[in-house]
């Protein structure tokens, strides 16, 4: 297996406030990776998916966690161009779209 290291898209990176409540923004759906950085202090949990999707997407605990103060590359399908995001006691995240892992 060859590992290869983050290539960001650069202008992709988001800042989000991540509630109580599941909130989507738009990601570039080309790039097979996203990397999520978590800046605050509580758990926050993720899902990518295809706005051409006909069903409701929305965060929950059972979808992927990303730990307080710590970051993470996740891979996904390059149709997917939507990622729900949900944290219970709130938190910050920084999401950014790129190639490689």
């Amino acid at each position: 297996m060859i590992i290869q290291p983050f290539f960001p898209k650069y202008n992709s990176n988001q800042v989000v406030s991540a509630g109580a409540a599941s909130a989507v923004i738009t990601i570039e759906k080309d790039n097979r990776q996203v990397r999520i950085l978590n800046t605050g202090a509580n758990i926050a949990y993720v899902q990518t998916y295809s706005s051409l999707d006909n069903a409701a997407h929305a965060a929950t605990v059972a979808d992927f966690p990303v730990a307080p103060n710590q970051s993470c590359i996740i891979s996904k399908d390059t149709s997917h161009d939507r990622l729900a995001h949900i944290s219970a006691a709130g938190t910050t995240l920084q999401i950014m779209t790129g190639d490689g892992f």
